[in-house]
């Protein structure tokens, strides 16, 4: 097989994989009703999410710096692996803690591979190439945002819900053979063999993510803020983030390589990856429940407002692939945060009599400022780093903005819930509508700070050289 024919036959093998692990967050959602009727366990059904969303983004810096260390095919299988076994043993789960265990390995596999996926794609091409073919990846996780949940329902309709996890199987073995055989992947220095893993930094870092998102998730749900879980959580989580940045500077071979972030392009990078997730996930939250809630419409029309947003970020991805050789890194985050601003202003005024058609514009609007920053962000986080940190330079894009999207959700849900509890309005329309303008207000202070941190990411950009081996690029720093 020659060069190029296993490249196409790497990269279909890797959209397959990359559409699996993103599809599995949303496709159960439709299907969650009639999995509680048949095992039970309605008291714990949100754990349904949480376990995966814990468990993929601990484990994402930790699998993106093993890679480097160790090798990123070998890594990357490993993870679709663990997804498919995962998937089956979702598949016949007989209890709700079963399936939620379960998803908590299936989260596993889908961090690893979510930790090197694009890294893969920039140590197989030239990086002028992957710009192209990055908006095609994006294009995929948007896409199965929207398909999911549809996928979900008709499976479940038409077949049984567990056919949601077996599904994963037959598609997800075909990747792994394509890639075992058509991936050739670069061997990893003896020098990096080596090194001595970092395991008081590895679990350090898991005990930092879990207690935090932990508290974020469970905060004002199932405990008061102020009570003493959520309380002991956030210490512990504290406490674990002091003790990891010590052992971090300390490290012969970090976890995580704190000297990144003295880099301009990277610190800034993962900065406004923060905020596009505080802003995705506070959007994709709150617009459904004010279209329906506070505009008086039905899912429908709740899941019609979010389709032109998720079409439109795929819109946002193919195009930065063309702004990213005519302007810097830092013109191309201003301009997504500036533009996804704009949107979530908008949000803040709509009206109670505001047409469907003016929420799929702004929808769409928001959509393409967070699509811009989508290729970009890893684009130029791979530029500023050493070849052999690239693994986890990617895994922190996906890991950062995760846990803004958390962070930016779980605050949007206390000041929402808060207007809600002191609001006078006479209609709960209203008082509705009030409190969700309030919560996007929030993200448009979010959006702000995203473009002062965009500001300061200095004069770097893409600048092209066609003869460097492995997919090589450099990125100036001024």
């Amino acid at each position: 097989m020659d060069h190029k024919k296993r490249l196409y036959w790497t990269l279909s093998a890797l959209l397959v994989g990359l559409f699996l692990s993103s599809l599995d967050q949303t496709i159960v959602s439709t299907a969650l009703p009639t999995i509680v009727q048949h095992i039970g366990g309605l008291e714990h059904i949100s754990w349904v999410f949480t376990a995966y969303m814990l468990t993929s983004t601990s484990v994402m810096p930790i699998a993106g710096k093993l890679s480097d260390m160790y090798g990123r095919k070998r890594f990357y299988m490993i993870g679709l692996l663990l997804f498919l076994v995962g998937s089956l043993l979702c598949g016949i789960s007989q209890t709700m803690t079963q399936l939620i265990l379960f998803r908590g390995l299936q989260g596993i596999g889908g961090g690893m591979m979510a930790a090197n996926t694009f890294a893969l794609l920039f140590s197989m091409m030239p990086m002028g190439k992957v710009a192209r073919i990055q908006s095609l990846f994006m294009s995929v996780l948007a896409m199965s945002s929207i398909l999911g949940p549809s996928i979900g329902a008709f499976i479940t309709s038409q077949w049984d819900w567990r056919w949601n996890f077996f599904i994963n199987a037959p598609i997800g073995i075909i990747a792994i053979l394509i890639i075992g055989i058509a991936m050739k992947d670069k061997e990893p220095e003896e020098n990096t063999k080596r090194l001595k893993v970092d395991y008081s930094g590895a679990m350090l870092l898991v005990t930092t993510t879990v207690s935090i998102l932990l508290a974020l998730k469970m905060g004002g749900a199932d405990y008061a803020w102020r009570s003493w879980p959520i309380i002991g959580l956030f210490v512990l989580g504290a406490a674990a983030l002091i003790a990891f940045l010590l052992v971090e500077r300390r490290a012969s071979e970090p976890i995580l390589p704190l000297d990144m972030f003295t880099n301009r392009t990277v610190a800034g990078t993962a900065g406004v990856t923060f905020i596009q997730g505080s802003m995705m996930f506070g959007a994709l939250l709150y617009t459904p429940l004010f279209v329906q809630g506070g505009l008086g419409g039905n899912v429908a029309d709740a899941g019609n407002a979010m389709t032109p947003m998720m079409a439109a970020v795929m819109a946002g991805a193919t195009l930065s692939s063309f702004m990213i050789r005519r302007f810097t890194w830092r013109s191309c985050a201003l301009l997504s945060m500036l533009l996804a601003g704009a949107g979530l202003y908008i949000m803040t005024n709509l009206p109670l009599e505001t047409s469907k058609w003016t929420i799929r514009g702004d929808m769409a609007l928001i959509g393409i400022g967070l699509g811009i920053m989508m290729p970009i962000a890893q684009m130029a986080i791979t530029s500023a780093v050493d070849p052999r940190y690239r693994g986890v330079a990617n895994s922190t894009v996906t890991f950062t903005r995760n846990i803004g999207g958390v962070f930016g959700s779980a605050l949007m849900a206390v000041i929402v819930n808060h207007q809600l509890n002191t609001s006078i309005e006479e209609s709960d329309q209203i008082r509705l509508a009030s409190a969700i303008h309030l919560g996007f207000w929030f993200l448009v202070s979010a959006a702000i700070i995203g473009v002062i941190i965009a500001s300061l990411m200095g004069h770097a950009r893409y600048v092209n050289k066609r003869e460097l081996p492995h997919g090589e690029a450099v990125s100036s720093i001024k």
